[in-house]
């Protein structure tokens, strides 16, 4: 399909189609395959934009997403989509069943097995057999055939349980940005090897999953981020479960890990010097919260997620209390600790405290409330500005930056 642009030439894309003001990614199950999905023969995804360059975006992503779980069919038999047992459950739900070891009422259960049984009758009649010379299976479609076994079998710890069994016991199980990580992570694991037997992953897997991310074009740390992930869940899955079972995603080797790392780059005098210079001018929560980086090097989810309670202004030496929130945790223990304000991070703090209204509990309401810290939505305004002034730079290089002042004036490395 031929997408306008704003430029001279038309954006050209496939597997994508439009339906009023609302574009589609529909693409063909392969042939080999319809079968494994229980009867559909496209799968289709509603796109949330218009913008052409994320429309492209969305759909190489979604190719991706689907070439690997349909390779993962391939080389897995015995796995069916995601969506087959989903489909499964709310087909049971039809019958008022639900997968062992739920208890069913035999009446219910007797009415989803003479639908089978039609199915075979209906089978049989067409084929010319008679009923005996039906297996089992034959005649019923993958969602009806998998949904007969979840009333039937006892119940197998799959990928998805283990995902449940991690983020239910974690300490950081209402951490909204950790569970979507994690969720996120472990999803590109099951649409690589589908929602297999928990015991059934393997070295080879695990190893191959490293291949699959890398040949997508993730860097090597981002790769040895997700194995960590996956790699924890794992662990945490054999212990609570009693798993006689060795850990796939441990101690795997990423060739050349690091090597392709690009550096974040740090500021000049002159550039913190200007970037300064136009907070002061702005002077506002946006312009305060880049200024506050500028000489207290600080992540910028730790400014963001700042309270009021945690500026100590009236001491002859200011400082800033860094400390986990029920709202914004650290990344580590040790990134909990006071730091002195000075400079532009002393104007930053001076002018966030003396605008707050009263009853004010947060530095930065505007993205920061007892569910949430949004750090991204501030990342993503804070970067977008700093560009615009001509800086090719991003809030975490103002990290960077304190650290190389730091080091060249001699500062211990402790400090």
């Amino acid at each position: 399909m031929l997408i306008p642009t704003s430029g001279v030439f038309d954006l050209s894309l496939r597997h994508i189609f439009k339906r009023g003001h609302t574009y589609y990614y529909q693409r063909r199950i392969p042939k080999d395959l319809v079968d494994r999905y229980g009867g559909p023969v496209h799968v289709k995804v509603k796109l949330k934009t218009a913008d052409p360059l994320q429309l492209a975006k969305q759909v190489t992503s979604l190719n991706k997403k689907y070439e690997a779980t349909w390779s993962s069919l391939r080389n897995n038999l015995g796995v069916a989509p995601i969506s087959i047992r989903q489909s499964a459950i709310k087909l049971l739900r039809e019958y008022d069943l639900k997968p062992l070891p739920a208890e069913n009422d035999w009446i219910n259960v007797d009415g989803f097995v003479e639908r089978i049984r039609h199915k075979h009758e209906e089978f049989a009649r067409n084929e010319g057999l008679d009923l005996d010379e039906v297996q089992a299976g034959i005649g019923i479609d993958a969602v009806e055939a998998e949904a007969l076994r979840l009333i039937n079998e006892k119940p197998r710890f799959r990928l998805s349980d283990a995902l449940r069994v991690y983020i239910n016991g974690h300490q950081k199980k209402n951490d909204k940005s950790f569970v979507e990580y994690t969720t996120r992570v472990w999803g590109q694991l099951m649409e690589f090897l589908g929602d297999r037997e928990f015991d059934e992953v393997t070295r080879a897997d695990a190893n191959a999953f490293v291949v699959h991310g890398l040949n997508k074009g993730s860097k090597t740390t981002t790769v040895s981020r997700q194995v960590s992930t996956i790699k924890a869940v794992f662990n945490v899955a054999i212990i609570e479960k009693e798993l006689a079972k060795t850990n796939p995603f441990l101690r795997l080797r990423i060739a050349g890990l690091g090597e392709d790392a690009v550096s974040r780059g740090t500021l000049d005098s002159t550039q913190l010097n200007t970037l300064y210079a136009e907070c002061r001018r702005e002077d506002d929560d946006i312009r305060w919260l880049i200024a506050l980086q500028i000489d207290l090097g600080c992540r910028l989810g730790e400014a963001v997620g700042l309270s009021l309670s945690d500026f100590h202004m009236s001491d002859v030496a200011p400082y800033l209390s860094i400390r986990p929130h029920s709202w914004r945790s650290l990344k580590t223990k040790s990134s909990k600790r006071d730091v002195p304000l000075t400079g532009a991070s002393l104007w930053a703090a001076r002018r966030i405290v003396e605008s707050a209204h009263k009853g004010q509990i947060y530095a930065f309401p505007r993205y920061t409330s007892a569910e949430e810290c949004k750090a991204t939505h501030a990342s993503n305004t804070a970067n977008d500005w700093i560009r615009s002034l001509g800086i090719d730079r991003t809030t975490h290089s103002l990290r960077h930056s304190l650290r190389d002042r730091l080091r060249n004036c001699g500062a211990p490395k402790s400090i």
